[in-house]
Formats: C-alpha cells, sequence, structure tokens
C-alpha cells in the first residue's frame, strides 16, 4: 500500500499527454491558420501585401530565434517551467493579437506568440 506522500507525488501521464498535445495543437494552428486569413487581414487593416506579410513573417522568425534560447533555459531552470511561461506568453500574445486595431499591434502580438513554441511536447517529456 502506497504512503500518502506517494501518492501526492504520483505522475498522471494521461494528463500530462493531454496538456502536451493541446498545447502542440494550439501552436500549430496558430502558424498555419493565418495564411488564409491574410487578405481578410490585408483589406480590415487598410494595409499593402507586403506589410501584411510581417503578420506570417514576424511569427516565424520569433519563434526560429527564440527556439535556441528557450531549449536552453529549459535545460537550465526546468521544461516545465518553461512550458508554463511560453504558454502564458502564447495567451497573452493571442489576447493582444485579438484585441489589436492597427498592424503594428498585431505584428507585435505575433512575436509575442511566435516565441513560445521551443519547448516542444517531445522535448518536455
Amino acid at each position: 500500500m502506497p504512503s500518502r506522500t506517494d501518492t501526492a507525488h504520483r505522475v498522471h501521464p494521461n494528463i500530462i499527454l493531454a496538456v502536451l498535445s493541446l498545447a502542440g495543437l494550439a501552436y500549430a494552428v496558430l502558424s498555419s491558420s493565418v495564411i488564409p486569413a491574410l487578405p481578410t487581414i490585408q483589406h480590415d487593416l487598410h494595409t499593402s501585401e507586403a506589410g501584411v506579410s510581417w503578420v506570417l513573417t514576424g511569427y516565424l522568425l520569433s519563434a526560429s530565434v527564440a527556439t535556441s534560447i528557450i531549449g536552453r533555459l529549459g535545460d537550465m531552470y526546468g521544461k516545465e517551467r518553461l512550458l508554463l511561461y511560453t504558454l502564458i506568453a502564447l495567451a497573452l500574445g493571442t489576447l493582444l493579437a485579438a484585441v489589436s486595431d492597427s498592424l503594428g499591434v498585431l505584428i507585435v502580438a505575433r512575436v509575442i506568440q511566435g516565441s513560445p513554441p521551443t519547448v516542444s511536447p517531445a522535448a518536455s517529456a
């Protein structure tokens, strides 16, 4: 019979898998769903094609730069902690993108959204 301390620290792999899968799905949707919406964003924000392309480029650029940085920080401070921080940054970036009414704010929000996906579910397990 396990003691109370053993049960308190029991790992639930199904919950971990569900959270990591949801995080991976959120990043995949955010990176690909904006592509078909670019013409609509361009029309609604009254900007050029070059300007609206930065909505996608900013996301991809921040994701590629932050990958090594957050990966190293995850090794130093713990992958679980960094996964939590990246999910919080993703939520804040998504909230900012939802309330943005200008191209500059939307690009900043997409850069914030793009920085977290560096702690991948496979690396955090």
